[in-house]
């Protein structure tokens, strides 16, 4: 165990002895796990660049996936890069391993999940999320719209593949000023993000690597892209040559022509 990850709790071990995992929530990419019979006790876990979570069946059959992921990053575990496992009492075990070791697990109670949480903004995905509250926040926003979307406190959920896919979706350039989008074009982007990270999840994620799920399918959302990754190929609509910038530190796909 690396206390690094676990944040330098000595109890960190102690304290999971014998708890059982009830359910897995998370919130934007926090993770959040909850145990029986334990209202007050909560586990959250975020990614960071270079996390990675593995499940290994008692089978030694394995499952999981990251970013930055290997295929031999999920052989012969635990290996150099696993920070955390967790023995569970049917044979099973459950590793996070951590390259760069800006991931982590923290125990926490309720009031502090809950202050974990409100940190994130609305999910786009959300059958109640407010178009009209979103633009308006845009409306104050100077920064380009790509920059405010990545920002888990404005909108949680949407990484760097699903911005620009969401952006070209909706026809909007990434370094348009958020506070120059009509509500029209706010919610065409909100609207495009939430349906493009449903279809994700149904298809087992966005996989350039090795990812598995816990069935053994491999993510296959790559195959529906339409500009991420697709720099200097014709665009899906108007076959001009899509191209790649850097917008907010981030590599960035979009159409020059369909999007404004």
């Amino acid at each position: 165990m690396n206390d690094k990850t676990t944040r330098n709790n000595s109890k960190f071990e102690r304290d999971l002895t014998g708890k059982t995992f009830s359910h897995i929530d998370r919130i934007g990419k926090l993770m959040i796990f909850e145990f029986k019979n334990e209202p007050d006790l909560f586990l959250l876990s975020h990614l960071k660049m270079t996390g990675q979570f593995f499940y290994q069946n008692k089978s030694k059959v394995i499952s999981g996936g990251g970013h930055s992921m290997t295929k031999e990053d999920s052989e012969a575990l635990p290996n150099k890069h696993t920070r955390v496992f967790f023995e569970l009492t049917n044979g099973s075990a459950l590793f996070f391993n951590d390259m760069r070791k800006f991931g982590y697990l923290a125990l926490t109670n309720l009031a502090g999940k809950n202050i974990a949480k409100s940190g994130y903004g609305p999910e786009p995905t959300a059958t109640d999320f407010d178009y009209k509250k979103f633009h308006a926040g845009l409306s104050k926003k100077g920064r380009a719209i790509k920059a405010v979307l990545l920002d888990q406190t404005f909108i949680a959920g949407l990484g760097n593949i699903y911005v620009d896919e969401a952006l070209f979706a909706a026809k909007i350039h990434p370094e348009k000023k958020a506070k120059d989008l009509t509500f029209k074009e706010a919610k065409a982007v909100s609207k495009a993000g939430g349906e493009i990270m449903l279809k994700s999840i149904a298809s087992g994620g966005t996989t350039f690597q090795n990812f598995k799920d816990t069935g053994g399918q491999n993510g296959n959302y790559k195959d529906f892209l339409k500009v991420f990754g697709k720099q200097n190929t014709p665009c899906p609509r108007c076959k001009t040559i899509i191209k790649k910038i850097k917008v907010a530190g981030r590599g960035t796909h979009y159409c020059p022509r369909c999007q404004k």
